[in-house]
């Protein structure tokens, strides 16, 4: 897949090693995931769910520390009241979520969060989202003073550049099927359900169709691509074809003991 302008914009030309990263992070966290439920031998899904919540933000940023100055310069940050540690690479901070169970849900409707943003999220929007392309749609309820634990986790924050911009990495997965399909980009909130305004938002090719593009399952051709064997062809002649045929030999008589 072509990458766009906008991953040239902002990741510069460690986009195509950026954008593989992230699809093998995803990857190696949703085979964490499904393993967990595996093992714990359970129908309920709390094994998948509680998995993937943590495994995304630690997969994402051991792709990228194990890769150090190759995809630009990575660090890690742990805001106040929050489990998990985000990865900051070259300025963008990377924010990867699950939109949708299935392929019911388009990316473009995607709500981010299950009910409502956290206040992490709220504040990340606040500070490092793109500026509202319509004032009157904005999120207006989202604010230091409206959100109680907005303007500690903000403040939180601080350390990082006044520039950084977030990058959404969103994605759909289950526990059956594993990941369906992955899309980045930048988005504004719109409220307080989690609707996203998408400004940019592009798919990423998944882990295994990487793969095969680059030649990796070369050797596993599909059945139908294989090279019809030859029938064996032994044409008889006119006169030939006037006695017994030889696929039907002329019947055997019995013998009796003595040969008569």
């Amino acid at each position: 897949m072509e990458m766009s302008v906008w991953a040239r914009d902002t990741f510069g030309e460690r986009a195509p090693l950026i954008r593989q990263a992230v699809a093998e992070a995803l990857s190696v966290a949703l085979d964490n995931a499904r393993d967990a439920q595996k093992v714990a031998r359970t129908d309920h899904l709390h094994p998948f769910g509680f998995t993937l919540m943590s495994r995304k933000f630690e997969a994402l940023a051991s792709a990228f520390r194990d890769r150090g100055e190759d995809l630009g310069e990575v660090s890690v940050v742990k805001p106040g009241g929050s489990q998990n540690e985000l990865v900051v690479l070259d300025g963008k901070l990377l924010f990867p979520f699950r939109y949708a169970k299935d392929h019911s849900v388009s990316v473009m409707s995607a709500r981010i969060g299950e009910g409502k943003p956290s206040v992490l999220m709220q504040a990340l929007f606040n500070r490092f989202g793109p500026e509202p392309r319509m004032r009157q749609l904005a999120l207006h309820d989202v604010s230091p003073q409206a959100v109680p634990g907005l303007e500690t986790v903000a403040e939180a924050l601080g350390d990082l550049p006044e520039d950084t911009r977030l990058v959404l990495i969103a994605y759909a997965c289950n526990a059956h099927a594993g990941l369906l399909d992955t899309w980045w980009g930048e988005a504004e909130l719109l409220d307080r359900a989690g609707s996203l305004r998408w400004h940019h938002c592009e798919k990423i090719p998944l882990a295994q169709e990487t793969s095969v593009a680059a030649g990796g399952d070369e050797g596993a051709a599909a059945f139908d691509q294989g090279v019809l064997p030859a029938p064996e062809l032994n044409p008889r002649t006119a006169a030939a074809r006037l006695t017994t045929p030889a696929s039907e030999p002329s019947p055997i008589r019995p013998q009796t003991a003595d040969g008569a």
